[in-house]
């Protein structure tokens, strides 16, 4: 073929990829681009495609669409993705598939919480993990010399002051050195519900971290296989 011709022919397809907003998850789940991508480096075919790859289909189960633009409560609260109502909004501005990927697989975590929480919170394994692992973190915070006095680091909800220390005062550059053996991030550190999300997210995507969640986290990664398996309330 042609050299020319070819061109023409990559670049109708690379615009037609471009100007499609509609695209199917699980032949069920509608994902809509509201605002165009900024960058020329993500394709939502293979998005989906991906996500399709990665995760079982009834983990969406409480997914019924996906916006992808500009949104005021992302922008108000500086977030890249939310899940609210049966529905996830994420941020048009990501670089590259896989935040898009990411941030799907974090924010449907949230809706797996919300149908699920009985078995992944009723016997309080998953708690009790996680702050064992805050207290072990706080141990070691204070032996470099932070004030931690009137944190409550056993609290294993989202605090506001807790969410300020980890990263205005601590700072996640070291917050990251401290987690290690602890955490596999340092936003799983902020509370429960992203201590499940970020081993979620993670046990999907990242084979070597899947194996890490395993040692590190063996209660959050039982709740993780039982929901893979089917686990029902």
């Amino acid at each position: 073929m042609d050299p020319k011709i070819r061109q023409i022919i990559e670049n109708s397809i690379l615009k037609s990829k471009k100007q499609k907003k509609e695209f199917l998850l699980f032949s069920r789940i509608m994902v809509f681009i509201q605002d165009p991508l900024i960058s020329d480096s993500v394709d939502f075919d293979e998005v989906v495609n991906s996500l399709e790859k990665f995760m079982p289909p009834h983990l969406f189960e409480d997914i019924d669409i996906i916006y992808v633009g500009q949104y005021q409560n992302l922008i108000d609260r500086s977030l890249e993705a939310l899940y609210e109502s049966g529905a996830i909004y994420i941020t048009n501005t990501l670089s590259e598939n896989i935040d898009y990927i990411e941030n799907i697989i974090h924010e449907n975590a949230h809706s797996i919480e919300d149908a699920h929480g009985l078995s992944i919170y009723g016997d309080e394994k998953v708690k009790s993990e996680f702050v064992g692992k805050r207290e072990r973190l706080f141990h070691a915070i204070k032996s470099q010399g932070h004030d931690v006095a009137g944190l409550d680091y056993l609290n294993a909800e989202f605090s506001q002051e807790m969410d300020d220390f980890l990263h205005k005062e601590l700072g996640y550059d070291n917050l990251n050195y401290l987690i290690n053996g602890l955490f596999l991030n340092p936003y799983a550190v902020t509370s429960i519900r992203e201590y499940f999300a970020s081993g979620l997210e993670k046990y999907f995507l990242d084979g070597a971290k899947r194996e890490q969640l395993r040692r590190f986290s063996p209660e959050l990664t039982k709740k993780i296989e039982e929901l893979i398996n089917g686990y029902q309330n």
